[in-house]
Formats: structure tokens, C-alpha cells, sequence
């Protein structure tokens, strides 16, 4: 790179894949300038709700580690705080942004400022050609170290080792800055543009899939047609990085995946 900025690369476990829904369990940053660590922070976070067994077996955190914890509120200002000494960087970073962001707005904190790059978007750039650019499969492919996966302090470290590797193989063919590697990482990403614009959609999606009733939803495709669907979610899963609800719709008479940010509307159905 043609300066030497201060990177903080960021991760959060959480209790599930919706932010609005789920909640943040483990905050960890990683503050670096070059090959050079400066800092590095991580707290675990009471959800005030039981950790569910499928996050529970993947982060091996549990209901008994997360009792002592801290709430969000406590915790987030000392993360927010790290992340403002420099340049953030996450894995898929809409995926934590969300998080921090619904997490920050209900704490009545206030967002960080600026923009957010993605070591995913990076890796693309930087590696093309593979079949998977999750952060594990990154990490085991380039050799990265990175032991105890899944607890958000080893994957803020491999979040920067990926991030350096970046680096170094798209510096090899021109001198990077900072608004470089921002327009490599894909579309612009910030704390504030980019909090879920309707968490009360994802708690109402939520709502439905736990009681089986059905949901009207004004839906903009990906050719930004707007059509009106009448669904029964069935599962949250994440596609391409974006948080989507898998559901049957009646529209199409078959199961159907539906991004959250595409659902412009919605309503239990009468």
C-alpha cells in the first residue's frame, strides 16, 4: 500500500443469521498497521435470550459462559471505541454490520462513521476462481493460522491475515490506498447506510415461521419489478453473503428464497 493505515478487523458471533431477530453473544476486534498487531479487544455478550443449540454447537459458546456476561449495551462502547481508531474490516462485513448496527440503535449508541471494507470482496479480486470465499475455507487454503474458528477473536485474526494476503497479492501489480481497496470490495459499505432498513420485517418473518401462518409481502425483484407474494416461511439461510428467508409461496406454488432487504412490505395475512 502507498500509506501504512491503521486496519481494525472486526467479527461478531450471534444467536442466529437476522439481525432485529437474533442477537450479537461475542464482540472481538483486532487493530493492525501493516504486519505490526496494536490491539486487540473481545467480550462476550449476554443476548438476554437462551442460546439456541444449532449456534450453541458451531461457536461452542453456551448458555452458562454467556450468564456473567455483559449486556450489548455495556459492551459495545469499548468495541465501538476500537473501531473508530481506524479503517474496519469484516468477512462478509454486511453480515456484522447489521448486527452492530441494530445492536448500537437499540443501545442508544451512535454508529461509526465511514466506510467498512470486506475481505470477501477483496479475496474475489485477489484469488479469483474459487469455488468457496467463506472465511474458513480462505484461511485453510492460503495456509492462514487460525486456531479456535467460530469464536469471533480467532476469525477477527483471520480476518486480518486474509486481509494482509489480500494485499500483498494485489499490491504485487500497483501501489493501493485506502479508497483503492474500498472500490475493490464491492458495493460502498457503511454502519448507518447499511443497518437493516426493517428489522420489525425480519421479527414479523420470525413470528410467522414459529406459529405457521401465512405473510403478504410486496417483494422487489432483482430486475426491480415489484410483485406482491403471499408466503409461509419455512428457514433463514444465508445466500451469497445476504440474509434471506426460504419460504413457500403461494404465487409460484412451490418454495421459493426471498431476500430480506428485497421485502419492501409486510403483513401477517388475513
Amino acid at each position: 500500500m502507498n500509506s501504512n493505515p491503521v486496519i481494525v478487523a472486526f467479527d461478531v458471533e450471534t444467536t442466529g443469521l437476522v439481525a432485529g431477530v437474533d442477537r450479537v453473544v461475542e464482540l472481538a476486534a483486532v487493530s493492525f498497521r501493516g504486519d505490526e498487531v496494536l490491539d486487540a479487544f473481545s467480550c462476550l455478550v449476554n443476548p438476554e435470550m437462551p442460546m439456541p443449540p444449532a449456534a450453541s454447537r458451531v461457536t461452542g459458546i453456551t448458555d452458562e459462559l454467556l450468564a456473567e456476561a455483559p449486556p450489548a449495551a455495556d459492551a459495545l462502547p469499548d468495541f465501538l471505541c476500537m473501531l473508530a481508531r481506524g479503517t474496519p474490516v469484516a468477512h462478509n462485513a454486511v453480515f456484522d454490520v447489521g448486527f452492530v448496527s441494530v445492536e448500537a440503535e437499540a443501545a442508544g449508541l451512535p454508529a461509526p462513521e465511514g466506510p467498512v471494507l470486506d475481505t470477501r470482496g477483496l479475496a474475489r479480486h485477489a484469488f479469483p476462481g474459487r469455488f468457496s470465499y467463506g472465511l474458513g475455507n480462505l484461511a485453510r487454503d492460503l495456509r492462514l493460522v487460525t486456531p479456535g474458528a467460530h469464536r469471533a477473536l480467532a476469525d477477527a485474526h483471520a480476518c486480518r491475515q486474509l486481509f494482509q494476503a489480500c494485499v500483498e497479492r494485489l499490491a504485487k501489480d500497483a501501489e493501493l490506498s485506502i479508497q483503492d481497496l474500498i472500490r475493490l470490495s464491492g458495493a460502498p459499505l457503511d454502519f448507518c447506510a447499511h443497518a437493516p432498513r426493517q428489522p420489525q420485517t425480519a421479527r414479523l418473518l420470525q413470528q410467522s415461521l414459529e406459529s405457521g401462518t401465512m405473510v403478504d409481502i410486496s417483494y422487489r425483484s432483482g430486475d426491480g419489478a415489484l410483485t406482491s407474494r403471499t408466503i409461509k416461511p419455512l428457514s433463514f439461510s444465508l445466500v451469497g453473503g445476504n440474509v434471506a428467508v426460504v419460504a413457500f409461496c403461494t404465487l409460484r406454488n412451490s418454495t421459493r428464497t426471498f431476500f430480506l432487504d428485497s421485502i419492501t412490505e409486510a403483513k401477517l395475512s388475513q
